[in-house]
This record gives C-alpha cells, structure tokens and sequence, in this order.
C-alpha cells in the first residue's frame, strides 16, 4: 500500500499484540492515547500495528476489535502478520458455511478463543475475518514503511508488479500456488522466510524447498528469543536513503534498539511474558533508540 502521508502525523508503531488486551491498552494510555466512543485516540498521532494480533494470548477476540475500531475510525493502520495469514488460508473457503468456518478456524488451537468468544456471533467473526483479508501486507509510505517480517525490495516490487497488496482471492490464489512467484515474495514479506530448492529441481516433480526464516536486518544490537526458531543470517538489499522500515515477528530480548539506521523491529515477546514494545516516529527524525516506549 503505497500513500502520501502528512508530516504532521506522529506514527506509534506497534509490535506483535498476539491477544494480549491488557497489555495493549496499557501501552496505548501510556502513549497518551484516550477512548471515545469507543476508538482510542490521540490528536496528531496515528497507531499502526505491525500484524500478528491473534494467537498465543487470551483475549484475540478483545485485540481484534480494539484494533478494527482504531483502523475504521483512522486512528490507525495494520499489516497482517503471519498468524493471521494463516488463519486466512486456513478459513478462507468456508465463510459462506458457519460451522465449516468455525473448524476451520480451529485448525490452529489458539483460535479456540476466537471461536469460544464468537460462538454466539459466529457472524460477527466471519465479518473480522473479512475485514483483515482486507488490511495490507506492507504499508509504503514517503515517510515510513511497515511489514509483519521483512522488507525485501525484490519481493515487495513482485507483489506490485502482480497488483497485490492484500489477501484477496487472486492473492491467495498466489500464495497457495507453492513456489510461485508470489507466493515466495508473500513467504518473504509475512513470514520472513527463504527456500533453498534441490539443484536438480527441474527433473524431480515432487520437490521440495527447505524453508528457513532469516535474519535480514543491518546491525546485531538485540537477541532473537530463546524460545523461537533461530534465524539464519540472509543478506537483503535495503537502501540507506529510504523511509525506515518498521517490523515485527522475530520475538526479541532485551532492551529495545534500533537495527540499522533505518531499520527498527517491534516484537519484545509480548506473546512470552515480555513487555509490548512501541517506536514514537516523527517524519523526517533520525531513529534513535529513545523513542522506543514500553
């Protein structure tokens, strides 16, 4: 999604919520956010969330709809992370069949929540569901770029050239095309992963790549969690002279810092008892790890 934004807009980045309402709206009044009718706000300051709002917490249901009143109302903008990208392949075909969706839904077991607190709504989540097909996988702005695990220029100029920024049908047509073009370039910029394919590939029909997630960023100023599978270092083009990239998805420890000049990740393992972890950016204003707010 690629947009002119005004200089006088404040972004609050926000990392992984993972169903952590507590946490969530803690961290928006200590932003100085307020509610009013029922959307947090704050004048000149605009929020955006860098995916992976479901899972692993307990209150999904509760983070969603904070998030969609915030969107709906332009207090605020998303990408959507892998876990919801795997919701939507997994639940996709079967909005149109309630109890179908629901199983669907359960397919991963953190999504009971959603189905528990939707199970006299079941409606109601099928519309959230529609609505995050809807929200982009990458936010390129003049003064600030968001994706949920990697900014690759190769993969993001994929997606464009297909007309694709978003998880509507003819993407996740591409994306359940294994090995196509867009589903490797929707891998990289989701969910942060490479393949390294078998060097006879063309000769062997039932191949298979082996999927790894990468480490794509500059400087090593924090560590990945113990807890996550471990990255392997990649090298990815990202040009000095460029809006900073903002990310999520890599479950970090420590004190929050920037990773490049231009680079600043956002996910301190809220999902693993960590602190929900936001960057105050000003357009124009050089990162600096002082403007991380936890």
């Amino acid at each position: 999604m690629t947009s002119a934004t005004s200089q006088n807009t404040t972004y609050d980045i926000i990392g992984d919520v993972h169903g952590h309402q507590e946490k969530l709206i803690n961290l928006l009044q200590t932003l100085g956010y307020t509610k009013e009718n029922n959307v947090w706000k704050q004048e000149g300051h605009k929020a955006v969330f860098v995916g992976d709002l479901i899972d692993k917490g307990p209150k999904a249901a509760e983070v969603l709809k904070t998030v969609k009143a915030m969107v709906d109302a332009g207090s605020a903008i998303m990408v959507i992370g892998n876990h919801e990208l795997n919701w939507i392949q997994d639940a996709a075909d079967h909005t149109a069949d309630a109890v179908a969706f629901m199983d669907a839904t359960e397919k991963h077991h953190s999504r009971r929540q959603l189905t528990e607190a939707f199970k006299y709504q079941i409606d109601g989540l099928i519309d959230l569901f529609n609505w995050l097909r809807n929200q982009p996988m990458y936010i390129d702005h003049s003064d600030l770029r968001v994706v949920h695990a990697c900014w690759d220029e190769e993969a993001i100029a994929t997606l464009k050239e297909a007309g694709i920024d978003r998880l509507d049908q003819k993407a996740l047509e591409g994306y359940r095309d294994t090995y196509s073009n867009t589903y490797l370039a929707i891998d990289r910029v989701v969910a942060g992963c490479a393949h390294q394919f078998p060097s006879k590939l063309a000769y062997d029909p039932n191949y298979r790549s082996t999927r790894f997630r990468i480490k794509w960023w500059p400087e090593d100023r924090v560590s990945i969690n113990s807890i996550e599978i471990q990255p392997a270092p990649a090298k990815v083009q990202l040009p000095e002279d460029q809006p900073p990239v903002f990310f999520g998805h890599y479950a970090m420890v420590g004190t929050p810092d920037v990773l490049g000049h231009n680079v600043a990740g956002l996910d301190y393992s809220a999902a693993y008892g960590g602190e929900l972890v936001a960057y105050r950016h000003k357009p124009g204003q050089p990162l600096d790890r002082a403007h991380f707010v936890t």
